[in-house]
């Protein structure tokens, strides 16, 4: 038996709707299993979908709110997939299974990744990149480097005891270190991935250019208009069939957008590209449910409706032991009170999401910051600056500034 997963939030329910019905499209007789990332008892609110439900407590986690609380919503839609993985070939009979992104549409039979599998492959990945980059725009192959050189919005496992090895140790590490946070070398699920060919026997890797086609090789890709179905030329061989395309960093209503993540390439200036992408945002618009898509998430509040904070989460992750047992996202708990103490929350209104790229150098405050930092140089002097600078470094990843907390 044969399946394909994906892992959601009700927020992005449409894009599982179309990835289901695009791959079971291709693939009769298989199955989809889709994981449903909330706080949610109730599986029926899903019934009559093409893809078969899975609720986050079905799972086996053993500590399920205790990783909710440690992980933001996409930390832990990642982190639970080789978990999610786990669990279906345990409790479901299959042979082989892969898991795609919710924000991918399948274009053809993955004929390249089952003959792989059979073939004796234990698992299968597909890399960033298949030629080098030459330019300065983003994703540069630096940005590759630090985000992981597989992309794991796909992969795919066949049942032997390889997998199983690979998989336990998958998601020991997606659960206990699956911060997004480069300054420590982590990046999710996907950063260990770059480990496991080397850790493990029978992973393939595919570098078929119609397989997980998407941003970034955008490059050593381009699509052809054929009647049937789309093809894809590359720098690699010849034409081949798209088998799937991944629209990673798509605004459904931005119809001149082609990701939020690259300035390589516009929409305007890939034409081979367009409708793809008119087609793919009528899919979306045709599946949406503003309904289910409304329900709430659960997990980014405490029981009083506060708001838990990044900062929240990293102190509660370097100190789990501390609370183990107990419900962190209960207001009236000691960890919410912990978190109330030392001002790690406040308010209900979540903040921003922000990056450092984001300030701007004419600002006040970062010009402040700026001559500050000079002072310390000219004060320190060059070796003891560069120490100081260290210990930011360090200081800056949240969670190590539990040093400030009071441990009593």
């Amino acid at each position: 038996m044969i399946a394909a997963c994906t892992v959601i939030s009700p927020n992005y329910l449409a894009f599982a709707r179309v990835l289901a019905a695009s791959y079971l499209e291709h693939h009769p007789g298989n199955r989809f299993f889709v994981l449903i990332v909330a706080d949610l008892a109730d599986r029926t609110l899903f019934a009559g979908e093409a893809f078969e439900p899975v609720l986050l407590s079905e799972i086996g986690l053993a500590d399920l709110r205790g990783e909710a609380m440690k992980y933001d919503i996409l930390e832990l839609n990642t982190n639970v997939k080789p978990a999610f993985l786990r669990f279906l070939f345990s409790t479901q009979g299959l042979e082989q299974v892969v898991y795609l992104d919710p924000d991918i549409c399948v274009y053809s039979p993955l004929e390249p990744v089952f003959a792989a599998l059979t073939n004796g492959a234990a698992a299968v990945l597909t890399p960033h990149l298949t030629t080098p980059l030459a330019d300065d725009f983003l994703p540069s192959e630096q940005d590759h480097l630090y985000n992981g050189t597989y992309n794991l919005g796909f992969v795919a496992f066949r049942r032997c005891p390889e997998t199983d090895r690979m998989l336990a140790w998958w998601s020991e590490r997606c659960l206990a270190l699956g911060f997004s946070e480069g300054r420590t070398g982590l990046f999710v699920d996907q950063k260990w991935m770059n480990l496991a060919p080397g850790l493990f026997e029978g992973v393939a890797i595919l570098r078929e250019a119609g397989c997980n086609m998407a941003y970034w090789n955008l490059h050593e890709r381009s699509l052809l208009a054929v009647e049937t179905s789309p093809m894809v030329a590359n720098a690699n061989g010849p034409a081949v069939p798209l088998r799937f395309f991944h629209f990673s960093g798509i605004d459904p209503a931005d119809e001149s957008g082609l990701s939020r993540h690259t300035n390589r390439f516009t929409l305007a200036a890939r034409p081979d590209l367009h409708q793809l992408f008119s087609d793919y945002r009528q899919l979306l618009r045709q599946h949406t449910d503003e309904r289910l898509q409304a329900l709430p998430y659960g997990f980014d509040r405490l029981s009083d409706g506060t708001a838990i904070t990044r900062l929240a989460r990293r102190i509660y992750a370097k100190h789990q032991p501390r609370w183990r047992g107990q419900d962190p996202f209960e207001a009236h708990g000691k960890f919410a009170g912990f978190a109330r103490r030392q001002r790690l929350v406040a308010g209900k209104s979540a903040p921003a999401k922000s990056t450092w790229k984001e300030f701007d150098p004419r600002d006040r405050r970062v010009q402040a910051v700026h001559r500050a930092l000079k002072l310390a140089l000219r004060v320190l002097g060059p070796h003891r600056y560069e120490l100081l600078m260290r210990y930011l470094a360090f200081i800056s990843v949240l969670r190590n500034q539990s040093v400030f907390l009071d441990e009593s």
